[in-house]
């Protein structure tokens, strides 16, 4: 995340907006499943350049307002006869107490024992139900934001509230070193951070569906043993993309397949537009593509056009050109803001 801050006359912090990025599983296996009902996974994250925006205001008065603006290119191109973002799926996201970024805010204000409340405002540009991370993304801005707008920081704090917000939650924070990429276990909440920064872009799409995590994993079936991500991690590290793409693995993504045919038909999209590496994140629905070569700009955007164009004519309406995206740690941030 990215953190900017705005101070009144008198020093204290009036507005806080942090830009909360979405995340690509490059790497997800399923283990097994857990006493607790959850499934043990090793995953691979990493940030990318799409991302939303959160606001906040303090406030005297000890109420939460949370409202929420969405920003959709594919919304923005729609022509009359396709549907708007109030019913397409990717847009509906609630604005009361279950949002994530209301409950991440009502936990720090209890956390710190504040009497001041706050304003938010969301502006979305990573569709929900993606596999992307918006809402945890979301998530962990709000639990940093709020404590910055209330006058404080306590890492501790913020992790234990995203901790019990949800499982990959926690990797959104980084770490007191940095935040990119990070190898996650458990449930997906104890991240390592790997301090490798690969220059990678991808090109993601998503469809008009998304698919659902409860049922993804419902109809997992384990094929064979684990993998390990050994071979994955050691090619971030020495910034090999073409051993990046080769290790890209999903176990979820037959599941997510057999319930979804917006998934193979990403994927095919993705081949038949000239790309080798193409993988689902997360447990969908999105999808993405690993670009196996350095180019231009004008060479990237001339790709993006054509595979948004064939997109179009499939029903999938979003495409996007995305970065591997890294930041300075929330309190090296701050150590230049305060």
């Amino acid at each position: 995340m990215l953190i900017k801050l705005e101070k009144s006359e008198h020093g204290q912090v009036s507005e806080v907006q942090i830009r909360a990025p979405a995340k690509l599983n490059l790497y997800l296996d399923v283990l097994g499943k857990r006493p607790d009902g959850y499934h043990e996974i090793e995953t691979l994250m990493c940030p990318i350049s799409l991302y939303d925006q959160v606001t906040v205001r303090p406030t005297s008065q000890s109420e939460i307002v949370f409202n929420l603006e969405v920003d959709d290119p594919g919304t923005r191109h729609a022509n009359s006869e396709t549907r708007s973002e109030i019913d397409d799926p990717a847009w509906q996201i609630p604005v009361d107490s279950s949002n994530l970024v209301y409950r991440a805010a009502e936990l720090i204000q209890q956390g710190i024992g504040t009497k001041l409340g706050c304003e938010i405002h969301l502006k979305k540009r990573i569709p929900a139900a993606a596999g992307l991370g918006g809402g945890s993304s979301d998530a962990a801005a709000t639990a940093v934001a709020c404590q910055l707008a209330w006058g404080q920081w306590d890492r501790d704090l913020a992790e234990s509230v995203c901790a019990a917000l949800g499982s990959d939650i926690p990797f959104f924070l980084g770490d007191p070193q940095g935040i990119g990429m990070a190898w996650a276990t458990g449930r997906g909440e104890n991240c390592q951070l790997l301090y490798a920064k690969p220059a990678l872009e991808f090109l993601v799409t998503h469809p008009p569906a998304g698919c659902s995590t409860r049922d993804v994993y419902a109809n997992f079936h384990q094929l064979g043993g684990p993998r390990g991500g050994k071979k994955i991690i050691e090619a971030c590290k020495a910034g090999q993309t073409q051993k990046i793409g080769a290790e890209l693995f999903n176990a979820l993504q037959s599941s997510a397949s057999s319930s979804s045919m917006w998934v193979e038909r990403q994927l095919k999209l993705l081949s038949d537009s000239g790309q080798r590496f193409v993988l689902m994140t997360g447990s969908g629905s999105s999808c993405f593509a690993l670009l196996a070569e350095p180019m231009e700009k004008q060479e990237v955007e001339s790709i993006v056009q054509n595979i948004s164009s064939r997109a179009w004519q499939a029903g999938i309406r979003r495409v996007y050109h995305a970065s591997a995206w890294y930041a300075e740690s929330i309190e090296r941030q701050l150590s230049y803001l305060l």
